[in-house]
């Protein structure tokens, strides 16, 4: 496994307010790029947060878009320039001015994947996650891997039940992982394939902003 240090993600940001008491972060599915969240961002209008929209750092085999993983499960994964640019975008969300609890990490696909794997590794918790269609990937290793201080990290964890490429079935595995570990964790599924509907987008903004007294209905 190489190293990689201090590796730079291509990264977009979009904001409505000036004075952002919120940072969020983004992360695209596999072949998307950083033009593809911001939609949502514009359909959360969460006003006083700045969003950040990075590309992950290596091509899709499929030849179109960009892939956080690169590799298979028979010769293995590299994405330690995926690890060394989210841990770069992070060290200048903070020292913008962001707390690690102003810091949020919305993730659709394989990027739900990506927000699960890299924030439950932090030394520290953040304000939330909220993995849209995701799964964790690594499961016995995020069980050793895991910090204890990420264990107080609010997880959102949401799923079409009609997605045909990641079953609901995976967030709910998602969930009781979380659960055991001790994260304050909430799962909500919804009729829906692999996208993000509309209809959630007020679940998220609800989170984001209540984060502490949020409760799903």
């Amino acid at each position: 496994m190489s190293v990689v240090v201090n590796f730079e993600l291509i990264t977009r940001t979009f904001s409505s307010n000036m004075d952002s008491n919120k940072a969020i972060i983004g992360l695209h599915g596999w072949k998307g790029d950083e033009f593809v969240f911001e939609q949502v961002a514009k359909i959360l209008k969460i006003d006083d947060a700045q969003w950040h929209f990075p590309r992950a750092p290596y091509k899709s085999e499929s030849g179109t878009g960009f892939t956080w993983f690169h590799g298979s499960d028979k010769i293995g994964w590299e994405y330690e320039k995926t690890i060394s640019g989210l841990t770069d975008l992070f060290i200048k969300i903070k020292s913008s001015g962001f707390s690690n609890k102003d810091i949020y990490l919305v993730g659709f696909s394989q990027g739900a994947c990506l927000a699960l794997e890299f924030a439950l590794r932090l030394p520290y918790a953040i304000g939330g996650i909220v993995p849209i269609a995701g799964f964790i990937k690594f499961k016995e290793k995020i069980k050793s891997e895991g910090t204890k201080e990420s264990k107080e990290t609010p997880v959102l964890l949401l799923h079409g039940n009609q997605d045909e490429i990641i079953p609901v079935s995976a967030s709910i595995t998602s969930n009781s992982i979380l659960k055991e570990r001790g994260n304050p964790v909430f799962l909500k599924t919804y009729d829906a394939g692999h996208k993000i509907p509309i209809k959630i987008a007020p679940i998220i903004k609800k989170f984001v902003l209540e984060t502490k007294d949020f409760t799903l209905v």
